[in-house]
């Protein structure tokens, strides 16, 4: 990606005097003559990069020049926090920034724009702990609506799950957890998880709210998902799946840590989370004749027992 590496010839040029074409071209896998298109757009983007001629010559930073940020905007201050923005800014109903965001981080200093990434990053969350869920759901258009409401600190009415009760809350953020979106949401003096795929009816208010100066998104997360582990335990599995498999999965409660690439017979290595002994049993069930135990010995005995006992009844 440009954009990307565009970001990486700054970090190098700072940390160095001079720097030749042949060497940045070198390290960051790319011809010299895409180095030189590379120090034409940080130019023009006001990037104070200049060249030297000669044998001993190279590229160049400013000496005093230090990368900060200007004024962001929402697609890109939530950029800076996600990562890899591309999937997820489209749930949000936001565009990718792609190259204009690593731009204007390398331009000049802003106070404002530190707040707006801040303001971000108390919003929304991306966990990479993975719940497995291997089919990408549709985004609700619940989930828009939840974005500005919580980036505005406006009050939401909404029902949840199968009751009819209409409750008011103040949504304080959203989680993204594997395909899943959450709402971390406060309602009387309690602050709660809603999943927004549950969401049935939901209406942004005029009114506002004010948010907790000592509330993190981020923390608050981490130690609700250690209190769910805490309560409902913690049972790991590594299994080998076939590929056509792998949407069966889905239902089970299951955690997924790691998940590699398909071998040549379509077939995935993957380690699991599960809730206990039952849960891991459960998934099993839901793979059928598609999944090889690795691990832990016990589950693999437990499903060679019960494989043994359905031929046996079953002839």
């Amino acid at each position: 990606m440009r954009a990307d590496r565009l970001l990486r010839i700054v970090f190098r040029l700072q940390g160095r005097r001079l720097v030749t074409a042949s060497t940045l071209a070198r390290e960051l896998e790319v011809s010299t003559r895409t180095i030189r298109r590379d120090m034409e757009a940080l130019s023009a983007a006001g990037i104070p990069v200049y060249s030297t001629r000669g044998g001993a010559g190279g590229w160049s930073l400013v000496q005093e020049y230090q990368t900060s940020l200007t004024g962001l905007n929402a697609s890109e201050a939530l950029a800076t926090i996600i990562g890899h923005p591309s999937g997820i800014l489209t749930d949000l109903g936001l565009d990718d920034p792609g190259e204009e965001l690593v731009l204007k981080l390398l331009a000049a200093v802003a106070p404002a724009a530190r707040e707006q990434a801040e303001h971000a990053r108390q919003r929304i969350h991306i966990d990479p702990d993975l719940y497995w869920e291997p089919v990408a759901s549709n985004p609700s258009p619940k989930l828009r609506q939840l974005v500005a409401a919580s980036w505005d600190d406006r009050m939401v009415e909404l029902r949840y799950g199968s009751g009819n009760t209409v409750s008011q809350v103040a949504p304080y953020g959203l989680v993204r957890k594997g395909t899943r979106w959450y709402l971390i949401a406060q309602v009387h003096d309690q602050v709660r998880t809603y999943r927004i795929s549950r969401i049935h009816e939901l209406t942004v208010t005029e009114a506002t709210f004010s948010r907790p100066t000592t509330f993190d998104l981020a923390t608050h997360w981490r130690k609700s998902q250690q209190e769910y582990t805490r309560r409902f335990g913690s049972y790991p599995v590594r299994l080998r799946i076939r590929g056509e498999a792998l949407a069966r999965a889905g239902w089970a409660h299951a955690r997924s840590k790691s998940l590699g690439t398909p071998d040549p017979d379509g077939w995935v290595e993957a380690e699991f989370d599960t809730e206990d002994w039952d849960g891991a049993i459960g998934l099993l069930g839901g793979l059928g004749a598609d999944v090889v135990v690795l691990a832990p010995h016990r589950l693999r005995r437990e499903a060679l027992a019960n494989a043994t006992r359905f031929l046996k009844l079953n002839r």
